[in-house]
């Protein structure tokens, strides 16, 4: 089967296997302190850490006393963040492998849910947000993180979709879940208290050259989507994407700014 016909369980764990996350996963350091502290995670909470990676924002929980589940599709993920957590001297998680769509969890089992840009590539996004309710307790508490639609992600994604084959059923994009009316529809009344935030992580980089080829080296996605591209593509491909991140690019802090958005809410 090829990428594109594998399912998506399948299509993402061979996109994550790929690259080399553990060298991206840093530049979230930041953005996974900010879910923990606006969550107000603390030693009396149980918490699942959906599409944990390299163990960022389950390892930031568990700092504070709390017992977490950390769960990622791809098992070498769950290596990184085993080790990360080791060096941290973190006892208290439990590493699961599983997909978002699909949780291998009891009802009600968790008081806290939340995933820093984790489940918004989980296929089909309607799965991943109910799953995500029907394993915080009511009462309890769900947390995400996504990135928006007005950052560097979008714009490459929309140059990127030029060059792809055509697709009659393509995968809605992730960052949909940064925008405060789609999340609504998605979590469909189940919750209370629906409360928005935004945030900015940088990726340092000396230039927009660089961005992108940090992007083809160490990101799966665009790994696997350059395979069906046309090599004859490929520079073309390149010049555009380097025009289309340039925008965002700030020489000041040697960086790229990305903007993501932070939810929260309260399970009914």
């Amino acid at each position: 089967m090829t990428p594109k016909t594998l399912p998506p369980g399948e299509r993402a764990k061979r996109v994550w296997s790929l690259g080399s996350y553990a060298d991206i996963a840093p530049n979230f350091l930041g953005i996974a302190a900010h879910l923990i502290e606006t969550t107000g995670i603390s030693a009396t909470d149980t918490v699942l850490d959906i599409g944990c990676g390299t163990g960022n924002a389950a390892i930031t929980a568990a700092r504070r006393g709390a017992y977490v589940t950390g769960l990622d599709i791809v098992p070498s993920m769950l290596d990184e963040a085993r080790e990360n957590a080791t060096i941290a001297d973190i006892e208290t998680i439990d590493w699961w492998e599983g997909s978002a769509t699909n949780l291998p969890f009891e009802d009600d089992a968790f008081d806290v849910t939340l995933s820093c840009l984790g489940h918004v590539f989980a296929e089909p996004p309607d799965d991943a947000g109910r799953e995500l309710l029907r394993v915080t307790r009511p009462g309890g508490r769900i947390a995400f993180t996504s990135w928006t639609s007005d950052g560097p992600v979008s714009a490459m994604g929309a140059v990127l979709s030029s060059y792809l084959p055509p697709n009659p059923d393509p995968p809605e994009p992730p960052f949909l879940w940064g925008d405060p009316d789609v999340v609504r529809e998605r979590v469909n009344g189940g919750v209370e208290n629906l409360a928005f935030e935004t945030g900015t992580a940088l990726t340092p980089v000396l230039s927009p050259a660089h961005y992108w080829e940090k992007a083809i080296t160490e990101s799966g996605m665009f790994i696997v989507a350059l395979d069906t591209i046309d090599k004859a593509d490929h520079p073309a491909l390149r010049e555009e994407m380097i025009e289309a991140i340039e925008p965002f690019f700030d020489a000041s802090q040697n960086a790229v700014p990305m903007k993501y958005r932070l939810t929260t809410a309260t399970v009914t």
